[in-house]
């Protein structure tokens, strides 16, 4: 199918209230798009004033609409019209906020009323749905890279816990098994309509510049730098190195996949490490937030953690990088210290922590 143009119509935004979904509105009005950014709640002025005062900051423009993706025909309208989807909103379960099965049930039935009401619009194009690493990582030995052609069913056949038994109990297995389906779907949908085509981005762990005080998201990799600043123990994933892609650039290759002509549908985008500088350790993270603020006393990683690496001579390691997003896509993607820095200092503009001074 031929590449979609930008100035061909409005892009709609699920979800584009949320920490990816506000960086993906951004980079779409930077290119001076009319964007359709859809909100559960218009009246929860967090999550709507920022995305509104981006039409002083950018060229292009944003209107906020309400809808919810359980509900069939919510996003009819809305979508009337569009010549593109990016579909980034899904129940995700920080703070509780869901349990596992609400997070696979929300994403599988969501993702079938978003495609039925792309359907009914006769507009729409390309669909570009946000997906995850967790689509991607499956048991492989030490030193595996992964890529797009992995799959998280992939390697399975002796692992107890890849079972649909455990969606109830375990929020990753939910959430893992929720987005291959989803992943799976849209494409074998996509191509039995023929009228739009289907991509995915499957990011790795999100950090970056926060755009509001609903992106702290407790529980998150985010929010792991922002409480590190308080003097919290770094805990977040501190088994394993944290494999990083700025937010900024996960909006970014969302806003570059609806224009490219190498993109068509089933491809995929695993956004993660450019290179090895951005596979962290919580200890050199540590070291990163120590060397850019001085006069803060950064927490630590947590106790045991030295005797850990020890034992088991260093932390988990899954290695991947965006390589195909920088060569098909051409994404210029962020160092890792701006992205280290820009989280913190979006942190405390914000409000969202005290800094613990020495």
């Amino acid at each position: 199918m031929p590449a979609v143009k930008l100035s061909d119509g409005p892009v709609a935004v699920t979800g584009a209230s949320g920490y990816v979904g506000a960086h993906t509105v951004s980079a779409l009005m930077k290119r001076g798009c009319e964007v359709r950014a859809c909100v559960t709640d218009l009246n929860n002025a967090d999550k709507t004033e920022f995305l509104l005062a981006m039409n002083e900051e950018h060229p292009g423009n944003v209107t906020i609409h309400q809808a919810n993706m359980l509900e069939q025909g919510s996003y009819d309208s809305i979508f009337e019209g569009c010549i593109a989807v990016c579909h980034v909103g899904t129940p995700m379960a920080y703070g509780g906020a869901y349990k596992p099965q609400e997070v696979y049930d929300g994403a599988t039935s969501g993702i079938m009323n978003i495609i039925g009401s792309i359907k009914k619009s006769g507009s729409v194009k390309r669909l570009v749905y946000t997906s995850s690493f967790a689509a991607i990582h499956h048991p492989r030995a030490p030193g595996y890279q992964y890529s797009e052609t992995d799959w998280a069913t992939d390697n399975r056949e002796q692992d107890s816990s890849w079972d649909t038994a455990r969606i109830v109990e375990d929020g990753m297995v939910a959430y893992s098994m929720a987005k291959v389906e989803c992943e799976q779907l849209v494409y074998r949908l996509a191509e039995e309509d023929g009228s739009f085509d289907a991509a995915s981005i499957c990011p790795n762990a999100v950090v970056g510049p926060m755009l509001s005080r609903v992106h702290e998201c407790v529980g998150s990799f985010q929010h792991a730098v922002a409480r590190a600043l308080a003097g919290d123990d770094i805990d977040r994933g501190w088994q394993a190195l944290w494999n990083v892609v700025d937010v900024r650039d996960v909006g970014e290759a969302q806003a570059l996949m609806i224009e490219s002509e190498q993109c068509g549908n089933g491809s995929r985008y695993l956004l993660s490490a450019t290179d090895p500088s951005g596979e962290l350790s919580v200890k050199r993270l540590q070291e990163h937030l120590q060397a850019m603020f001085p006069h803060i006393d950064v927490g630590s990683p947590p106790s045991g953690y030295d005797e850990m690496v020890e034992k088991s001579g260093g932390p988990y390691e899954f290695h991947a990088y965006c390589d195909k997003a920088r060569n098909e896509l051409g994404l210029e993607t962020h160092a890792i210290e701006e992205t280290i820095r820009d989280t913190a200092e979006s942190a405390i503009a914000l409000g969202l922590i005290e800094p613990k001074l020495k």
